[in-house]
């Protein structure tokens, strides 16, 4: 049949687009309107079914025997494969263009940096970087930033809350907000929420209007909010008008149920109050006063060095102590120890002599010092770190009551197996230091004891199949029966991290009441540690000599410095119009 004049055939004009599933069926990606293989690159010239099929079967038939999970990671793997040679050969549209998005990679890497804006005078015959395009570039780049965060917030189930304040170096109290949420597929996202100056008062009133006004800016509502995460403040955790007592009344307000927030004290600040219930004063009062004179005393400590380096000491100083940084304590605490005969011999060469340096108690008390502090570094090391579950923050604490429990029972029968530094000294008696531990075990059993207020649901999250069905909720008994029996699920949970099993085996048809349980308390923030983090960057952008920084650009700058969020400099850049620098 012939077509009538005027009637030619034309693929571009069938409007044929591509399908999201051909990617995992056949393999194809869409790249400039053209159906591209992912396996061997070849690109087809009609956007068809029946071509794409036909090439797939016929060149990559084997590829057939992936199926579910495995199929997703390799199609995912070919195509991070494909967008890196792509980017291989991607040009400059424009010579003006590259410039200005220089002169954004540079004001990036200034924000991060913590460096002030001037810094990027250095380049300014090249590139627009004046102090004032700095700050204008990190702008743009904090406001993308903040596009993105609420574009992402938006696909958020539930997010929690950590909120913390410090005074920086103007004695203005400030207060960071982070946000830790968590969408359908189980990605936890940590960002930087609000940064704000409380330049009048810091009440649980005044946090509590920030908290309302930040959550209403990336448009969080309250119905997905989880739990809050303090410093344990009186503002902060006041019964009456505490910034968690005022959220729970809002909630209330709102005819939500306020018991289901989970309020959550940092657990590495309650850590390290347990830690001060150690009561062996005499040695932290003697190795501090000791140290301060060596160091604080620029004659004494060039000397001291000069002793150490005639007497090839594995170490080059001692180190000082601050009561702010826990971790200090113990480094101290073990260079002081190992250090302790030089010390003695300089201290008597300046008529300083440490007479507790040749008692045999008091080294035996600084050596269980040491390696109790040691044991505490440990865990709290282990407590550090972002998007860390409150289940196993838990767990580890829990981990260490049980050490401290067989600790103080091994020492009252005068084993130091697990105190190496103790043990040089063979003390005749131990049991003050197994007391020691005991009141470790206090404090650890009544810092953490409202955590058993939610301990059958952080079990029902981390360990479902050890849970018996009739210790839970009704509503979750046939869902864990029916998890429990499940042997594929039983070795799925055995071989894969606790969040990659929620992801992928354990589905919203299937268990949607577990699922939704276990997006709940994996969107918790268990410490404050971001806070802290964000605290030091802003000891380093907030310095006596940056003192005038104004509000909106230091948190601008941290925002981008801290942001897990990339800023679209490509789309910034094109944003902008080129102006050579003057």
């Amino acid at each position: 049949n012939l077509r009538p004049p005027g009637r030619i055939r034309k693929v571009d004009a069938e409007c044929r687009l591509f399908q999201e599933k051909w990617t995992n069926d056949f393999f194809f990606v869409e790249v400039k309107g053209k159906p591209v293989c992912l396996v061997c690159g070849e690109a087809l010239a009609v956007m068809k079914k029946a071509n794409l099929e036909h090439h797939y079967s016929t060149k990559h038939a084997k590829l057939d025997e992936l199926k579910g999970q495995m199929r997703v990671d390799k199609v995912n793997a070919l195509r991070r494969s494909l967008e890196a040679q792509q980017a291989a050969f991607i040009r400059p549209s424009s010579d003006r263009e590259n410039i200005t998005r220089a002169s954004f990679v540079v004001s990036e890497l200034i924000a991060k940096k913590l460096k002030p804006h001037a810094e990027g005078e250095f380049v300014k015959e090249y590139v627009s970087l004046s102090r004032r395009t700095v700050a204008d570039r990190i702008t743009d780049m904090a406001q993308n930033i903040e596009k993105t965060l609420r574009d992402t917030a938006r696909d958020f189930e539930y997010f929690s809350l950590a909120c913390d304040e410090t005074t920086d170096i103007t004695n203005t109290a400030q207060l960071a907000i982070f946000v830790r949420g968590i969408p359908t597929k189980f990605e936890i996202k940590e960002e930087l929420l609000s940064f704000q100056a409380m330049h009048g008062t810091s009440k649980g009133e005044d946090l509590f209007s920030q908290v309302v006004v930040a959550m209403n800016n990336f448009e969080l509502p309250f119905e997905k909010l989880s739990g809050i995460a303090t410093d344990g403040a009186p503002a902060m955790v006041g019964t009456q008008k505490g910034l968690t007592a005022l959220v729970k009344k809002e909630m209330s307000r709102l005819g939500l149920d306020p018991s289901d927030i989970v309020v959550c004290h940092c657990v590495i600040h309650q850590e390290s109050l347990c830690a001060h219930s150690l009561k062996l004063n005499n040695v932290m009062k003697t190795v501090v006063s000791t140290i301060n004179f060596i160091k604080s005393r620029g004659l004494n400590n060039r000397q001291f060095k000069e002793l150490l380096s005639e007497l090839e000491s594995e170490y080059g100083d001692l180190v000082y102590h601050c009561e702010v940084r826990w971790l200090s304590r113990s480094n101290m605490l073990e260079r002081f120890y190992t250090l302790r005969e030089e010390v003695k011999h300089f201290m008597e060469m300046k008529g300083k002599p440490v007479m507790e340096l040749s008692d045999g108690k008091f080294l035996s008390d600084l050596a269980f010092m040491v390696d109790i502090t040691k044991h505490l570094s440990e865990l709290n090391i282990k407590l550090q770190g972002p998007n860390q579950l409150v289940s196993s923050l838990l767990s580890n604490v829990k981990i260490f009551e049980v050490k401290l429990r067989l600790w103080q029972e091994q020492l009252e029968r005068g084993n130091t197996v697990h105190f190496p530094t103790l043990q040089e000294q063979k003390p005749d008696v131990m049991t003050e230091y197994a007391g020691e531990c005991a009141k470790l075990v206090q404090a650890f059993d009544e810092r953490f004891h409202d955590v058993k207020n939610i301990q059958r649901e952080l079990d029902m999250f981390a360990t479902p199949f050890n849970v018996q069905p009739s210790d839970v909720p009704d509503k979750f008994q046939m869902e864990i029966i029916e998890l429990q029996n499940n042997n594929e699920l039983k070795a799925k949970y055995n071989n894969l991290s606790l969040l990659d099993f929620y992801k992928l085996y354990v589905s919203a048809e299937d268990f949607p009441i577990l699922r939704r349980h276990a997006l709940k308390f994996a969107s918790l923030f268990g410490t404050t540690y971001c806070c802290e983090q964000f605290f030091s960057k802003l000891t380093l952008a907030k310095t006596r000599f940056r003192s005038r920084l104004t509000d909106p650009n230091l948190e601008n700058q941290l925002r981008v410095a801290s942001s897990s969020l990339p800023a679209d400099i490509r789309c910034l850049s094109k944003e902008k119009q080129f102006q050579p620098s003057h």
